[in-house]
């Protein structure tokens, strides 16, 4: 399987490059996890269940619910066989900052980091 890579400043697909504009094997599944989080709870009409409760885990006492769901979110990733680590980090800048090792079908030790800022 191979999926379509996103731009880096607006996350929209990249087109006009033919197959270098799609992700395979570690990329991919790494590209999938990073849609994954970036998905708000009942935003997909499909699978009102996807995503992750954005609204209500970013309060102020919730980092444990957070971090429960975001590993959740990561292990059920297609290809993701085991989550090795999470690092969760929010900064007084509003900005979120998830770092993960994962173990997937083809690597052993897969790093990726995913961050947005939820204050805008």
């Amino acid at each position: 399987m191979s999926i379509r890579n996103l731009t880096s400043d607006t996350n929209d697909w990249t087109f006009g490059a033919g197959r270098s504009n799609y992700l395979n094997y570690d990329a991919e599944i790494g590209l999938n996890i990073k849609t994954r989080l970036l998905s708000f709870l009942g935003d997909c009409f499909f699978d009102t269940d996807a995503g992750i409760d954005w609204f209500n885990l970013l309060e102020y006492n919730r980092s444990a619910r957070l971090q429960s769901s975001i590993e959740k979110t990561i292990a059920q990733t297609e290809g993701v066989v085991k989550v090795n680590n999470i690092d969760v980090l929010t900064n007084a800048d509003r900005t979120l900052t998830i770092q993960y090792s994962v173990s997937t079908i083809y690597s052993t030790d897969y790093q990726g980091q995913v961050e947005f800022n939820y204050g805008r």
